[in-house]
């Protein structure tokens, strides 16, 4: 359950970090519009909620930092996540999409030592590459956090 937690937590974090900063030929046709291109370089994260531990909602919070291509996946993913006291170093990587409204999600493969887990994330972009919020929507995880672009 740790696994799975760890997984969800880190598939959100990464979601958030999905940073906006779009040129205006990178908009869609109908104008302003946001794409994955909004997301795009090294981005820090933070989140914090609460994950199912067994049977048991335990608190979560985590940091950390990715790399988004601007083209859809986020690469050299770490993150320490603590969840009911408990650290677990982690890496990840994920596929994310962005629509016209500057909403998005994420999909993560979340790696605890050698074992794999999948989270997912709903985002929204609050400043193009420089900023997002996002929450889990993997089922037992209850979070949310934000990323900014690392300077």
């Amino acid at each position: 359950m740790i696994r799975r937690l760890c997984a969800a937590v880190f598939v959100l974090a990464l979601t958030c970090l999905v940073a906006p900063v779009a040129e205006a030929d990178d908009r869609d046709d109908r104008g302003g519009g946001f794409s994955v291109r909004d997301v795009e370089g090294p981005t820090a994260f933070a989140f914090d909620g609460f994950a199912t531990v067994g049977t048991v909602m335990a608190p979560a919070a985590s940091v950390g930092r990715f790399v988004a291509d601007g083209h859809g996946h986020l690469t050299d993913g770490i993150r320490t996540l603590v969840v009911g006291g408990t650290a677990l170093h982690q890496t990840f990587t994920c596929t994310y999409s962005v629509n016209p409204n500057g909403t998005g999600n994420a999909t993560c493969v979340v790696m605890t030592g050698p074992v794999p887990s999948d989270e997912t994330f709903d985002f929204v972009i609050v400043e193009r590459r420089k900023e997002a919020f996002f929450t889990a929507t993997t089922p037992g995880v209850t979070i949310r956090g934000a990323t900014r672009t690392q300077k």
